[in-house]
């Protein structure tokens, strides 16, 4: 599991784009080095990282898993989900904060309502891009997408890519790297 880690971790600082095929649970210690990795300390201001989830559990899950090493790091992150309070979480992204973890559909109304700033996002990570797209989100994930700046795109899947999917992740992010998780032997 280390050589995949760091194999994945090493993909992505060569590039800008990355596919990995991974079980998201079992992998939340790399995609915490991934985002660690793009926003090493603190700063003043925008996210510099958003992570889009698949539902609000996974978001909890991933936000809870990246409390300790944040508060160590001394970063800060916001849980943007659809049950949640809102008037809240809005007030949260107006003090700033470093990344952002959350639903497509939540992040995107909020982006839309606060207008947070993206300028300084150096991370957007989409967590099981096949179920946000059977969810129905591909449009807030296009909307939040076409006003990204040039910033490390992260894709985890979890199933066999299907052919649309193909085309979505080639229109998205362009020219990319794909990574897939080993088989683990019983």
């Amino acid at each position: 599991m280390e050589d995949f880690n760091a194999a994945t971790r090493k993909l992505l600082r060569s590039g800008n784009a990355l596919v990995i095929e991974a079980n998201v649970e079992a992998n939340f210690s790399l995609f915490e080095h991934i985002v660690t990795d793009c926003i090493p300390e603190p700063q003043e201001g925008s996210p510099r990282g958003i992570v889009i989830c698949s539902d609000d559990q996974t978001a909890r899950s991933f936000s809870e898993f990246l409390e300790k090493p944040f508060k160590i790091l001394d970063l800060t992150l916001d849980l943007i989900v659809e049950k949640g309070q809102r008037v809240r979480q809005r007030n949260d992204l107006f003090f700033g904060t470093e990344l952002i973890v959350g639903t497509p559909k939540r992040i995107c109304e909020m982006y839309f309502q606060n207008g947070f700033n993206i300028g300084e996002l150096k991370l957007f990570m989409l967590l099981d891009l096949n179920t946000i797209l059977k969810q129905g989100n591909k449009g807030f994930v296009n909307r939040l997408s076409e006003s990204l700046p040039k910033c490390k795109k992260v894709v985890v899947e979890t199933q066999e890519r299907e052919k649309r999917v193909t085309e979505y992740i080639k229109s998205f992010m362009g020219g990319y790297k794909t990574i897939k998780e080993p088989k683990k032997l019983d």
